[in-house]
């Protein structure tokens, strides 16, 4: 039976790999939608610029690599605030809860909300504003399951719900995750892994925005009706990680882990990153984007500047192996003032 489900995961996993062969193409960038389905919340894994498919474990496996939550030993609940290019008075809040269900089996969930606050109703006949506001929100939930496969292997499937939503127009629909993760070593120190995300039919906007009057010579009077939508496809793509675990005496561990990720509607990233840990206390991290020009101000396809660091304080609160954790991570920008991220974790 063991061997059925991982030829079936294998099977699926490989299906929904031509999905991904058009990535890469800076060309289309702006052509797609749901672009929020990139931001990874998590503020651990936002330390390495998510560039942790590899080793991502637990409920921060839910924007990474879904098959890192069956690293979850009993459970896991974790909350996350971000200050989204900090001046922007843009904000996102982030939960997520793991739970083993059974000897190999994690079941996952997650919510991300990313409020604009509230900005005013304009109009053409009254482009100052002064009649009212809106508050444009993007929000997604995911429901995830994922399982051990063997000693080295796991991997899961998510699929998540995405809504995004002004004043008078709302688009939904859902995608798809799935992720496989591969571990070898006596201390398992070296991982690999392979992720496919945000794979799923286009969205389209839909509601009372699209209501206009139309004027026909043949008639002497406007009719009223619905503009065409044009739909949008989700910004799928794949990620191939890899990262090694060197361990110095028994108290230090050094990570080092590589990235590439295959986008479908901007260029392809690679992305390196290192951690440094004390015990199970403390842990300090940093990543760095090579995608090409973002060293250019001017010419860098995204307004950060390519580096991220983060750090962990995480405490035991029984002796059962529970622990309470503060993450917190640091993206600096070209514009605004960079993007913060602090998060809060438990696990029993």
């Amino acid at each position: 039976m063991k061997k059925l489900y991982r030829i079936t995961y294998i099977s699926v996993l490989t299906a929904l790999l031509p999905a991904t062969l058009i990535a890469g193409n800076g060309e289309r960038a702006g052509t797609g939608g749901a672009n929020e389905l990139l931001i990874n919340p998590w503020a651990r894994s936002a330390g390495f610029g998510g560039f942790n498919s590899s080793n991502a474990r637990g409920v921060e496996a839910l924007n990474l690599n879904i098959g890192g939550l069956a690293y979850t030993k009993k459970t896991e609940v974790v909350f996350s605030r971000s200050q989204w290019l900090k001046g922007s008075d843009v904000n996102i809040n982030a939960f997520g809860m793991s739970q083993r269900i059974s000897e190999s089996g994690v079941l996952g969930v997650s919510i991300f909300s990313m409020n604009f606050g509230d900005i005013d109703v304009t109009t053409n006949d009254r482009p100052e504003g002064g009649i009212g506001k809106f508050s444009p929100q993007l929000i997604n939930f995911a429901v995830a399951y994922s399982k051990e496969f063997s000693n080295s292997i796991r991997g899961g499937v998510a699929i998540r719900g995405v809504q995004q939503s002004i004043a008078d127009l709302r688009a939904n629909g859902f995608a798809l995750d799935a992720g496989i993760q591969y571990s070898t070593g006596s201390l398992e120190q070296f991982k690999l892994g392979i992720s496919l995300r945000n794979i799923g039919p286009d969205l389209v906007m839909q509601g009372d925005g699209l209501m206009a009057n139309f004027t026909d010579p043949t008639l002497p009077f406007a009719v009223e009706g619905y503009r065409k939508s044009q739909a949008y496809q989700l910004p799928s793509l794949l990620n191939i990680g890899l990262s090694y675990d060197f361990y110095l005496a028994e108290s230090h561990r050094i990570t080092a882990l590589g990235n590439f990720t295959s986008n479908a509607f901007s260029n392809d990233q690679i992305g390196v990153g290192a951690e440094y840990g004390y015990k199970k206390y403390l842990m300090l991290r940093a990543g760095y984007n090579a995608q090409s020009d973002i060293t250019n101000k001017d010419l860098s396809p995204t307004v950060y500047t390519g580096l991220s660091m983060g750090a962990t304080f995480e405490l035991p609160i029984n002796d059962k192996g529970a622990t309470f954790a503060i993450d917190y991570a640091y993206s600096p920008t070209y514009v605004f003032d960079g993007t913060h991220v602090i998060g809060a974790r438990i696990n029993l």
